[in-house]
């Protein structure tokens, strides 16, 4: 439907490939911001479970990106709530808040929030995260910044 009211590939590329390329993008840049930091581990198959894998999701804002909170609004507090979207995805969007906080209040010293700029984030993660080493049972980001109590949920 799109390719009948362009004016050739050009126009449509701007109409629609170009939205897409940049959506797209930036869910895969959050994605992978909301899974990966420098001192976030990665397990073994007979290591992990549901609740570590809960627990090693960062909630991040966007922060200065979006100071009035649209982006955050439009996004259903996908960014700052995805913890709790990891230790039940059937809660609903408008629930996820509460549940965040339960979370933090529950678990304080594990949960994991980081209010760093997602630029500056996205280019921490990209030169700190770019191969894992064996260290133990765990396998983390080969780099000198592992945090020891992350490594400890049980």
């Amino acid at each position: 439907f799109v390719g009948a009211i362009c004016d050739g590939p050009a126009e449509m590329m701007a109409l629609y490939g170009g939205p897409l390329i940049v959506v797209n993008a930036w869910l895969v840049v959050y994605t992978w911001l909301q899974h990966t930091d420098t001192d976030v581990p990665h397990f073994t198959d007979d290591d992990h479970n549901f609740v570590k894998g809960a627990f090693h999701t960062i909630d991040r804002p966007y922060d200065k990106l979006d100071p009035w909170g649209v982006i955050d609004f439009l996004h259903h507090k996908i960014g700052t709530t995805h913890v709790a979207h990891h230790f039940d995805s059937t809660i609903p969007h408008y629930k996820a808040q509460v549940a965040t906080d339960a979370i933090i209040e529950a678990f304080p010293d594990i949960y994991l929030y980081d209010p760093t700029p997602i630029p500056e984030a996205l280019w921490r993660v990209c030169k700190g995260c770019a191969s894992v080493e064996k260290r133990g049972d765990y396998f983390v980001w080969n780099n000198k910044d592992v945090d020891e109590k992350l490594l400890k949920v049980e």
